[in-house]
């Protein structure tokens, strides 16, 4: 590979929803603003400035980028956000200064302005094959009043019935894996081969092309005494004086499965009343659970995030790997489930694997200017030609097909 080669890539990653007419919607957001020699307003408005865009961003982004890549190494990063939402009504729903940083929650009435939706074609309009994994939990713990231990296992399985009825993926849940073994620092953690994570080792595996994950970090609830036996407790509950509020908050990424890189990045939070028996063990996303206020709401966030998934991997270029070589015949990995059918065109790119120097492992692409066209499709794999032998084009096993 020449030594002087450069890569750049243009992404824009689109986080919107498809409505073509304007809507208002109310949404919760946090922000956040440190005080700074006693001046309480001013970290005030920077707080509700920070929960406004937040709340911007949950109605509608588009995230632009371009990377370079030079011998190797990310020699430019520059990324821009663009929110299409304003917001008609604030209402401040909590305000706490803790050592210094002034917390702001708000409900706000926003309105999408303008979206910038991508083309209903793009990527001809095939399913991306998705693998949805195991939640951790940050703190365990947290889980015990209504024992929602479970919520590893069932907050997936709740975001694939979702992101099937949306019917834009093909969507593998295997959420008896887990992506972070060190939480507090997730995404970011390296691997034991010194990659970032390892999605793309588990994109690999189940033949995917994203990774979705994320991490539970807060099931806490407000008063744990207002949960107590006793009869001080127990009368507080009935006469509805108890706080008997819970926390949700959820972190969820979604990861390239052929680079490990990051493409989606969200933490969703919110609080409501948990107002089961504190004695039942409800589990999470079990009927009872859906029951209470506080599920209604995770409800209806989780709705949101699949959306949000959807949304975002709706713009992706669709990429399958090169599974065998013959000749001038290629076997890849998606097919009729993906929407994949004969006569259609894909991109040839070679991929090569570089290391910074901190030893930690990229993936350049490289367009091989040949297209294969498709002549035979099977439900998860298909075959297709190239008019050169592959071996002249140096063609390998996880090469890729694209289309933009």
């Amino acid at each position: 590979m020449n030594n002087t080669s450069c890569f750049g890539v243009m992404f824009i990653i689109t986080l919107l929803s498809f409505s073509p007419y304007l809507s208002a919607e109310w949404v919760q957001a946090t922000g956040k603003a440190s005080v700074t020699d006693g001046q309480y307003e001013f970290a005030r408005k920077q707080a509700r400035d920070d929960a406004l865009q937040q709340a911007a961003i949950q109605i509608g982004a588009v995230i632009e980028g371009y990377q370079e890549v030079k011998n190797g190494q990310l020699t430019r990063d520059d990324v821009s956000v663009t929110t299409f939402a304003k917001a008609n009504k604030v209402v401040i729903v909590d305000e706490t200064v803790d050592d210094g940083l002034l917390t702001l929650v708000i409900k706000a009435d926003m309105v999408r302005v303008d979206n910038k939706q991508c083309s209903p074609d793009k990527a001809n309009g095939y399913k991306k094959e998705i693998a949805l994994l195991g939640f951790s939990m940050q703190e365990p713990q947290q889980a015990n009043i209504g024992s929602l231990h479970d919520a590893d296992r069932m907050l997936p399985g709740y975001l694939t019935a979702q992101l099937n009825r949306l019917n834009n993926l093909v969507v593998h849940e295997s959420s008896q894996y887990t992506l972070y073994d060190e939480l507090a620092n997730a995404p970011s953690t390296e691997s034991s081969q010194r990659t970032l994570t390892k999605a793309a080792h588990y994109a690999r595996q189940m033949g995917v092309q994203f990774v979705v994950s994320g991490i539970v970090r807060d099931l806490s609830v407000v008063d744990p005494d207002a949960f107590g036996s006793s009869y001080l407790a127990s009368t507080d509950r009935f006469l509805s004086t108890a706080d008997i509020n819970r926390h949700f908050d959820v972190e969820v990424y979604v990861h390239d499965g052929f680079s490990g890189s990051i493409v989606f990045q969200k933490n969703y939070q919110l609080t409501d009343s948990w107002d089961a028996d504190p004695n039942d063990q409800t589990g999470f996303a079990s009927p009872g659970f859906w029951k209470t206020k506080y599920g209604e709401s995770v409800k209806g966030l989780l709705k949101g995030v699949a959306r949000d998934v959807n949304d975002t991997l709706r713009c992706q270029p669709f990429m399958t790997r090169i599974t065998r070589a013959e000749g001038k015949t290629l076997h890849f990995a998606s097919g009729a489930s993906a929407g994949v059918r004969p006569g259609d065109q894909l991109a040839v790119y070679r991929t090569y694997r570089f290391y910074n120097s901190d030893l930690l492992a990229g993936t350049e692409l490289t367009n091989a200017k040949a297209a294969l066209t498709v002549s035979q499709v099977h439900p998860s794999f298909g075959t297709g030609t190239i008019s050169v032998d592959a071996s002249r084009l140096n063609i390998q096993i996880d090469d890729l097909l694209i289309a933009w």
